[in-house]
């Protein structure tokens, strides 16, 4: 806390700065003034907390400087001192609010006791305004998310309707002669990241933003308002309650406004005419569909009406299909060549220039198409490890930013490229796998060669490497010219004729030792592959004594 003296008299100031015991009271900077102008002309720059002052003084006295603390800080507690008895001036400092009034000569406990009581009073008091302070921070915090949500609700929820309608009209944020409204919608594009950059990256900055130009052109004659809905944090709704013919024009400000601004202009979808408010979920629909299906080939055209865009879509065809152009992108997949790829994709895109059409909805019917047509390339490229192979391809296709429908202005060349990635993502990944074939049947190998000597399956082979037993079983013939059975025999008779070698060594434990699992099933293989019994080989190779 902060303490100022104010006395003509620098011996009366410095007995204040003896007798009061400060740091006990809390304060622990003090200044001095020696007379009443002098003290407010350093208020406004000291700021005190508490003033023990003189009554009688030159150019400002005691009762100015009460008055003018009283009027421009009355947060500030003040403490008269006087030498003089005078009713006049008890009453002022009674008037002004003053905490106590103090005869000289100063009494250290009389002081004390004031400054006490004093710097209390502000204590109690400055938690009271901190608390008011933070309770209207929090209503003007909470007030547009109130209505935010309110409004938000008459879109998702039509059983709260009623209830709704009313807190909105008590609010005042809605008339209560409303009956017929209109509705647009705008979509903000999430990958405008220079926008997004010149507010920090701070979305709910960026909306509030938004949300102003368009309130600025809304409310200034009270036509209708502007909000976030709730459930979309990038959209913005309009609701328009008089003066509905004239939405398409008010956007068209608004735009202007945003372009002035923010140099963007926005999209905005919109309805017709409904009854309030129990259309709003359906002209919020309509309004999301205008967006939807708007054509992206026609520049410098925002505002986008649903209604007269259903009626020009009869005359319209579907778009490109992209079960046309199938075939030729597999084949140049599995070429794996750069050239190949581009060269569909190039074909792909003048069928889309040349059909005159591209819509937010038609991209992403492409974009379900084309997933589900890689899916089929990774089947049957990599069949017995395809899952493993489409995980890797959905965890790398993340990472190729897809551009957004609902940018400005559309560039079929950002999708080109956009494609074009996708596609040499997933021909890298199909010709690795040829080389990941060979790779594992080199394994396979190596591990049956470890292990011969153990019940070694395919089923045990093709848990451990994640592959079908038939994907194991035609590779490894198609390296070997021999199953894995035969292999295995192979490497356990080779084994077997070392170890028939050592004449210590009983039948039934050689057996035992290279993986047979009884004598009898040893000697029937090592003959049909070797031609003799084992006991024949032993003697062939002087194995007895």
């Amino acid at each position: 806390m902060k303490a100022l003296i104010v006395d003509d008299e620098s011996r009366v100031r410095r007995a204040i700065r003896l007798l009061v015991q400060w740091e006990e009271h809390g304060i622990t900077d003090i200044e001095e003034a020696a007379n009443g102008l002098e003290a407010m002309e350093l208020i406004p720059k000291f700021r005190p907390n508490l003033v023990l002052m003189d009554m009688l003084m030159p150019l400002k006295n005691g009762v100015d400087l009460m008055e003018w603390i009283h009027k421009n800080y009355p947060d500030i507690k003040f403490i008269v001192i006087s030498g003089h008895d005078d009713f006049e001036f008890v009453r002022n400092t009674i008037w002004y609010s003053g905490t106590d009034y103090i005869l000289k000569p100063i009494e250290e406990t009389v002081i004390n006791q004031a400054v006490r009581k004093a710097t209390t009073a502000w204590r109690a008091e400055e938690q009271e305004r901190l608390a008011a302070r933070q309770q209207h921070v929090q209503v003007n915090e909470y007030r547009p998310v109130y209505s935010e949500k309110l409004l938000s609700s008459l879109i998702d929820d039509r059983s709260a309707h009623s209830q709704v309608v009313n807190r909105l009209r008590d609010e005042g944020i809605v008339p209560e002669d409303t009956k017929t409204i209109r509705l647009a919608v705008m979509q903000m594009d999430k990958t405008d990241h220079a926008l997004f950059n010149r507010f920090g990256r701070h979305l709910d900055l960026l909306m509030f933003a938004l949300l102003n130009i368009c309130n600025e052109f809304l409310q200034k004659d009270r036509t209708g308002i502007a909000f976030r809905h709730f459930g979309s944090p990038h959209q913005l709704v309009i609701l328009l309650w008089d003066q509905l013919a004239t939405l398409p024009t008010r956007l068209q400000e608004i735009n202007q406004g945003m372009h002035r601004t923010l140099s963007r202009h926005m999209h905005f979808g919109i309805s017709s005419d409904g009854r309030y408010p129990q259309d709003i979920p359906e002209l919020y629909a309509r309004s999301s569909a205008a967006l939807h299906s708007r054509d992206l080939t026609v520049l410098n055209h925002f505002i986008h009406d649903g209604e007269k865009q259903h009626l020009a879509a009869a005359d319209h065809h579907n778009g490109v299909q992209f079960s046309g152009f199938e075939d030729s992108w597999r084949l140049a997949i599995l070429s794996g060549q750069p050239g190949p790829i581009a060269e569909a994709v190039e074909t792909w895109i003048a069928a889309i220039r040349k059909s005159g059409i591209l819509t937010p909805e038609l991209l992403e019917r492409w974009d379900r198409e084309i997933e589900r047509f890689a899916n089929h390339v990774i089947h049957e490229a990599a069949n017995p490890s395809s899952e493993t192979l489409l995980k890797l391809y959905k965890k790398e296709s993340v990472n190729i930013e897809r551009p957004s429908p609902d940018k400005y202005i559309c560039s079929l060349a950002e999708w080109q490229q956009h494609w074009g990635a996708l596609m040499s993502l997933l021909a890298s990944l199909v010709q690795s796998q040829k080389q990941t074939g060979q790779d594992l049947i080199h394994d396979i190998t190596a591990f049956i060669e470890q292990n011969y000597q153990n019940d070694v399956s395919l089923y045990d082979i093709a848990n451990r490497f994640h592959v079908s037993r038939e994907y194991i079983s035609r590779k490894f013939k198609q390296k070997h010219g021999i199953n894995i059975p035969e292999h295995l025999n192979r490497i356990r008779i080779s084994k077997a004729k070392i170890l028939l070698q050592n004449p210590a060594l009983k039948m039934a434990a050689i057996s035992e030792m290279v993986g047979f699992k009884n004598e009898k099933y040893f000697s029937l293989v090592f003959k049909k592959q070797e031609g003799i019994s084992p006991k024949e080989f032993r003697k062939l190779t002087g194995g007895y004594t």
